[in-house]
């Protein structure tokens, strides 16, 4: 079983090592995701509260990628919705220059705000069985199991608001202000 905590009243200790999901990355720094105010107010007060203590907070090359992908297609998705482009990601948005502005935002977000608090974290992929992360596609996505086997190899805290990771049973730390998360306890 998972050891669920609310993020609100969970006191960092020196020493505790973060792995924040794609979902809080995107709550920080993507403005076209801001839409959650009250629920980012809470990450970004445990984020003030780890930063503070001897901490670390943990990147990995696959977050990195969930993140940029998911801030483009963010984008690409209000601009279709929009009519400001058509339907075809690869042929009319990428290369456009609302992508490389776009692009170039997310390259300056990363170098001058997520990585000067964050740490690189090796994937383990040489560590970390394949078939036993694919077991649990019945329950949620490739990324989300991986991170569970990464927590778990790694003695990691999930930070996440993804109800998704109630279906994984690895007996990982994981803190989240998601009621449905939080209800398992």
């Amino acid at each position: 079983m998972n050891n669920v905590m609310d993020v609100e009243t969970y006191v960092p200790q020196d020493g505790d090592k973060y792995f924040f999901d794609a979902n809080i990355w995107l709550y920080f720094y993507c403005p076209i995701g801001n839409h959650k105010k009250e629920i980012i107010s809470k990450y970004s007060g445990f984020l003030k509260k780890a930063l503070s203590n001897d901490t670390t907070i943990y990147v990995s090359s696959l977050i990195a990628s969930e993140i940029i992908n998911a801030w483009l297609k963010l984008d690409f998705n209000i601009l279709r919705r929009r009519k400001t482009v058509k339907d075809n990601y690869k042929k009319h948005y990428r290369g456009s220059s609302h992508y490389l502005s776009t692009a170039k935002n997310i390259q300056a977000v990363f170098n001058n705000q997520l990585l000067k608090i964050s740490t690189p974290l090796d994937d383990r992929a040489t560590e970390i069985s394949l078939p036993d992360v694919l077991s649990g596609l019945d329950k949620t996505d490739f990324n989300d199991c991986y991170y569970h086997h990464l927590a778990k190899l790694d003695n990691l805290l999930i930070v996440t608001n993804d109800a998704d990771f109630a279906e994984l049973d690895t007996g990982v730390s994981i803190l989240t202000a998601n009621q449905k998360l939080l209800n398992l306890n």
